[in-house]
């Protein structure tokens, strides 16, 4: 391959399986994660022994289930921030055949994105790009439970940390599955997992997403993100807790406008 020698792919656990994959395809092996009561691993955990592990500055944390295809590295590249955070949203497909990475394989994948899905919804964040120096200090928040990932684009923008909308630029594929690794969908929305990672959050005016990132990746390059004027203004307080209470009337007046546009529609 062309970049093998910048890519450095690191799997962490110890479900079945995983150790032989990493032999086969010589990649690094993490296997003890720390895990919560219900034996799911702790994001904390998995990012810093990852971190510590990783050779290169540079280091992406990414869901197993996405595929990505040569454009994620590409606009890698284009970055030259000194700090950054970079995500983006996702395409559902449903994918019931093994990938076979044979001769235009990515043409034909990405044929299939453009004919039966679109990008999901704007909170649903399932790759982070950025330098390992920077130091978010996340909380235990349980993997694949909600509610970290939005609060991870919040810690950047408080730490001041540009982010970056990724979501026109990088194909990232999310493949269609089941939960019963999570015992069903319900607990993943609604058990008690949630609700500790929810707490965790404490505020749920730190659910940030995709909207909340300053810079994009366009095709003519990173650009500052448009001003959303009211979403800007319902963020402000989190983002300035010295001077947020000004906004606070503001806040309530949209709020008041956003139930009674519901009502009305």
């Amino acid at each position: 391959m062309k970049n093998q020698k910048r890519i450095e792919i690191i799997l962490l656990g110890d479900e079945e399986g995983i150790d032989r994959i990493c032999q086969k395809y010589s990649l690094v092996h993490i296997p003890n994660i720390l895990k919560n009561v219900y034996e799911t691993p702790l994001l904390d955990d998995c990012f810093k022994k990852a971190i510590e592990k990783a050779k290169f500055d540079l280091v992406c944390y990414i869901n197993s289930d996405i595929v990505l295809l040569s454009d994620f590295l590409s606009t890698i590249n284009k970055i030259r921030f000194p700090e950054f955070l970079l995500t983006g949203r996702r395409y559902n497909l449903t994918i019931n055949n093994e990938l076979k990475f044979e001769k235009n394989w990515e043409e034909k994948l990405k044929r299939r994105v453009k004919k039966e899905t679109k990008l999901y919804k704007f909170g649903a964040l399932d790759y982070f790009v950025f330098p390992k120096k920077i130091n978010f200090n996340l909380p235990a928040f349980a993997v694949g439970r909600t509610a970290w990932d939005n609060w991870l684009v919040y810690r950047a923008r408080v730490m001041r940390v540009p982010v970056i909308d990724a979501s026109y630029s990088i194909t990232a594929i999310h493949q269609e599955h089941d939960y019963s690794h999570a015992k069903g969908l319900r607990n993943v929305w609604f058990g008690k997992e949630r609700e500790y990672n929810w707490r965790l959050v404490g505020d749920r005016r730190k659910f940030f997403n995709i909207k909340d990132a300053n810079w994009i990746v366009t095709k003519d390059g990173i650009k500052k993100a448009s001003l959303n004027l009211i979403r800007s203004i319902e963020k402000f307080p989190t983002l300035h807790l010295r001077w947020g209470f000004i906004f606070e009337p503001m806040i309530l007046l949209i709020k008041l406008f956003k139930f009674f546009s519901r009502k009305t529609h």
